[in-house]
């Protein structure tokens, strides 16, 4: 596969060029104020600059699955900002209902355990007040659907990529809790050990890498359009040249170490 150097220099670049997005992107105030799809997007763009950042951190200290933790909130930053490029303001309007549905479970499930207490809480009144004003300005707020906004922005394929950091990384799920056992030998006679640190593969922190390049371009190209583009709009398709070279290098690899 490509060796981790060629994906970390080619992910500088795209964090260079998508910071460059964000500093020269021309934000007027209008009267839409911060629900601008293009202070959302920028905003976005920012999100995903950190997460990114962080997941290389992670990588240096050799916590992977962490890292592909953060590069899969990446692919959520990348679902909203193709969506909101599509659909404007619509979709600006989906994620305050999805906002407005996350307080009002929080304002209910605080209120539930308050409720189970010995003796009544001080703010359970003034909670009380703001659940029900909730309620009656957001009565069928619902939760965003990561599936459906990758659709909305024409990136459902992205749902694929994750999906696998979901049940590889971020969720306790079999495959994830597999990280920590070895095996040697089969059947009954296998034995078998467990360790505090997931088992290294080597092929892993090149394949984050290159989920993280691919997310980070998508998120700067989509950012790039929001905010009318600028004069990096150009240079991003090449880094993206660049991306597609490196990515067949890596299925070559693949593909000759799998003959």
């Amino acid at each position: 596969m490509a060796n981790a150097a060629g994906w970390r220099a080619l992910l500088a670049r795209l964090l260079s060029k998508g910071q460059i997005v964000f500093d020269t992107a021309s934000v007027l105030k209008g009267p839409q104020g911060p629900r601008d799809p293009k202070v959302w997007a920028l905003a976005l763009l920012a999100r995903t600059i950190g997460n990114i950042e962080g997941a290389l951190v992670l990588l240096d200290s050799g916590h992977v699955v962490e890292a592909r933790t953060l590069v899969r909130c990446c692919y959520e930053n990348f679902f909203c900002t193709a969506a909101l490029v599509k659909t404007g303001d619509a979709f600006i309007k989906t994620m305050e209902l999805d906002d407005a549905a996350s307080r009002k479970k929080q304002a209910k499930g605080l209120l539930d355990w308050a409720g189970r207490q010995s003796q009544e809480l001080e703010f359970s009144e003034k909670l009380a007040k703001f659940a029900d004003a909730l309620e009656q300005k957001h009565p069928k707020a619902a939760f965003l659907n990561q599936k459906k906004a990758a659709e909305a922005g024409t990136i459902a394929d992205g749902y694929i990529f994750y999906n696998v950091l979901s049940n590889d990384a971020a969720h306790p799920s079999a495959t994830s809790l597999s990280r920590h056992v070895t095996w040697d030998g089969v059947g009954n006679e296998a034995e078998w050990t467990i360790s505090a640190f997931p088992v290294d593969d080597p092929d892993e922190v090149d394949e984050t890498l290159e989920l993280a390049c691919s997310v980070m371009l998508g998120v700067a190209v989509a950012v790039n359009e929001a905010v009318g583009g600028t004069e990096t709009g150009e240079k991003l398709f090449a880094l993206s040249d660049d991306f597609k070279a490196l990515s067949a290098a890596n299925k070559a690899a693949r593909d000759n170490k799998a003959a």
